[in-house]
């Protein structure tokens, strides 16, 4: 798969992305600026843009990125520190020990599933129907 890091500055603003498809992603901004109706029409980018008058410059900060989808949001992430974007409203990726203080700073549960995985408790229910669990169990049900 090739990937695109691309930004977007607006004002003094600036929002890092990725993407397989950049024209599409470009497409996409687009709508979700001007499409009131669009879900992510406020979102902090959207909002930054409107109020410099709709002025915003897209580009590539780098491509031909021979990366799977996980190291393409890992690359992401490292561009968007390095660049200081502050319209980001999340992260492109969080490490394994960032998503259990995040969870400990929202005062989530971890438990132990029977599969053997760690996961909130509030998402028991969604990941016992997600296939990594089914196949777990049907690999320990055959031990």
């Amino acid at each position: 798969m090739s990937g695109v890091i691309y930004k977007i500055v607006t004002g003094n603003e600036v929002y890092v992305g990725s993407t397989t498809d950049y024209k599409q992603r470009i497409r996409r901004h687009r709508y979700n600026l001007l499409n009131k109706s669009s879900s992510c029409y406020e979102l902090k980018l959207y909002k930054a843009i409107r109020a410099n008058d709709g002025e915003w410059e897209i580009s590539i900060y780098e491509d031909n990125l021979s990366m799977t989808k996980d190291e393409l949001h890992i690359r992401e992430e490292e561009v968007r520190l390095l660049l200081g974007a502050t319209l980001n409203v999340v992260r492109a990726y969080r490490t394994i020990e960032q998503k259990r203080e995040q969870n400990r700073i929202q005062g989530a549960v971890i438990v132990k599933c029977e599969c053997g995985c760690l996961i909130s408790r509030h998402s028991m229910l969604k990941h016992k129907r997600r296939s990594n669990h089914i196949t777990r169990m049907t690999s320990l049900s055959q031990a």
